[in-house]
């Protein structure tokens, strides 16, 4: 029998677990996936063991463990009553065991019972370090994993976990069934760690790269993320990568060569963003990039593309002093984010003067500074009365705000922080809520203020800030990636999700838009993507020459209500 029917089977279960209870939608689905001829007799199998009730007998189990006797009880029992051979009543039980995750006990020679859970339990036991992480003392094969010469411990195709807080026995012992090359079972492994954590999108990415290894000759990009630093933006941007990424994999990828996912870790640290780029470059696999998450992050590893002809495509970098031929992103800019933002203030509140909150040393907040200072000041007559650099480290926040309100008069100031000053923009907005009412300044602002930790850090002091972003969960044409994504991941994803969701879907179009993918034709057919809205998470996707994405921010609103943490009195919400 074929393992891709095997394979189906986990697949439609995973996505449905009462289906093993509907024989008439359980063949219906199978057909569906697998219409050719040659799966016939095979879907048949699986249903005529539900009509035996192979599948609750299975999930009545003790220890959620079937025994060899118990197997070939079972097996017996399909052969008298449905005229199954063999091999064929066998090989369904084992299917219908693999897709409701018992476990089938084996005996070796001796007589002794194992799981292979279990053997690589103990496997991983001997390779646990004190520090609880995973050490191997072994050359990978040629067709095996390559380990970065630089810091390896940043980078994982699955052979380590990036989060090592996160608990989850199953992702342990699939990390080790990969680093022992043995895919089938990491596949198992890595799918049960999936369930035990929804939430998680680096195991679902792993699972989805022992799957790739298993079929042979993957599909290889990369995805840099901030994991030192900003852990939470770096898990918000891997749900984006892992859902694509699952998608086309479950679609059974091109020419049956599925995607897989290399995760690097740069820490939003210029330097080793650069020391991460150079090892990208050099694995020959890798055939495009996304990432990474700070503007000066992708800055100081453009270079390192440029010179290999590497495709870079950032789903959060703004700054629009990023520049090239290999750099793509799908957020719009800061040029356009600026833009926005002066039109909003001179045209729809009628604000003459403002002040800017930035910091000088960021491309990011420069950039932003920059563009709204062109639009507002040169191209509609506005006036900047003052910049207060938020970097400065003897800055006195009361005496900021109070000489901007109380003796400038100004009604209106800009929060331009990058990611490492975001805690400082609160403070002021904190300080602006100690004035009364009448006399407190109107905020308006970044897309690095667009988190759930602006409302929970902020709370009501941010009441009324405004922000340029470049994607809102309640806008009518996100419904359908909201409602998929929310049932994928167990909860409503943010902005980092979306854009890295579209970012990865560009690469995967290009693949399917090259004859034979390599970083030549990745590189060439990007400017030839266009994505339909249906396509990505809810706008369509083109790219111009210079590698923008051809789309304008949206306008949210901080107001009580709206899209918020349970936590947190405010939300955000669209500007009326």
């Amino acid at each position: 029998m074929d393992d891709l029917l095997r394979q189906t089977l986990c697949q439609i279960i995973k996505q449905d677990h009462s289906l093993h209870n509907n024989q008439d939608r359980c063949r219906a689905m199978l057909c569906d996936l697998r219409p050719e001829p040659r799966y016939h007799q095979g879907i048949e199998a699986i249903v005529a063991a539900m009509q035996q009730r192979i599948p609750a007998r299975l999930l009545a189990l003790p220890k959620n463990s079937l025994s060899k006797k118990q197997l070939e009880t079972l097996s017996k029992k399909m052969q008298s009553n449905q005229a199954l051979s063999e091999d064929i009543a066998q090989w369904v039980i084992e299917s219908w065991a693999q897709a409701l995750q018992v476990q089938v006990v084996q005996t070796n020679k001796s007589g002794m019972k194992f799981k292979k859970p279990l053997l690589y339990g103990i496997i991983a036991c001997l390779l646990l370090t004190a520090g609880g992480t995973f050490v191997v003392y072994r050359n990978f094969s040629s067709e095996g994993i390559t380990e970065a010469k630089w810091e390896a411990e940043r980078f994982s195709r699955g052979q380590r976990t990036l989060f090592p807080g996160d608990g989850n026995t199953s992702r342990d012992l699939g990390i080790v069934a990969l680093q022992n090359e043995n895919y089938s079972e990491a596949v198992q492994l890595f799918e049960r760690a999936v369930t035990a954590d929804r939430n998680d999108p680096e195991v679902l990415i792993y699972y989805n790269n022992a799957r790739a290894r298993q079929q042979g000759s993957p599909l290889t990009l990369a995805v840099v993320v901030p994991v030192d630093n900003r852990g939470t933006s770096a898990k918000e941007m891997l749900r984006g990568v892992a859902q694509a990424q699952d998608q086309f994999n479950d679609s059974m990828g091109l020419n049956g060569r599925l995607l897989e996912i290399v995760i690097a870790n740069d820490g939003n640290e210029p330097a080793k963003a650069t020391q991460v780029a150079k090892e990208l470059v050099n694995d020959k696999s890798i055939i495009g990039v996304i990432g990474h998450n700070a503007s000066s992050a992708s800055k100081a590893g453009l270079a390192e593309y440029e010179k290999a002809n590497l495709a870079i495509i950032s789903p959060t970098s703004t700054s629009t002093s990023l520049t090239s031929e290999v750099f793509f992103r799908t957020v719009p800019s800061d040029a356009a984010a600026g833009k926005k933002l002066a039109s909003y203030a001179k045209n729809t509140i009628g604000i003459d003067n403002v002040v800017i909150f930035y910091n000088p040393n960021s491309s990011y907040s420069r950039s932003l500074k920059e563009s709204f200072q062109e639009n507002f000041v040169d191209q509609l007559g506005g006036k900047i009365t003052r910049t207060i650099d938020l970097s400065d480290p003897n800055l006195d926040v009361w005496a900021e705000v109070s000489t901007t309100v109380l003796q400038e008069r100004v009604k209106v100031a800009l929060l331009f922080p990058d990611s490492k000053f975001t805690s400082v923009a609160i403070e002021i907005t904190q300080a602006n809520s100690q004035i009364p009412k009448e006399q407190r300044l109107k905020w308006l602002g970044g897309d690095a203020l667009y988190s759930p930790t602006t409302l929970k850090a902020g709370g009501v002091a941010v009441e009324g800030l405004v922000l340029a972003v470049p994607w809102f969960v309640k806008l009518p044409q996100a419904e359908d990636f909201s409602t998929i994504a929310k049932k994928q991941w167990g909860g409503l994803v943010n902005w980092r999700t979306a854009t890295s969701f579209d970012a990865t879907q560009a690469f995967i179009k290009a693949l399917l838009l090259s004859n034979n993918p390599s970083r030549a034709t990745v590189l060439e057919k990007l400017l030839e993507v266009n994505l339909a809205a249906s396509e990505t998470s809810g706008v369509s996707l083109q790219f111009t020459e210079k590698g923008e994405r051809e789309s304008e921010p949206i306008l949210v609103e901080v107001a009580r209500g709206g899209v918020r943490p349970p936590e947190s009195e405010v939300g955000f919400d669209l500007v009326n």
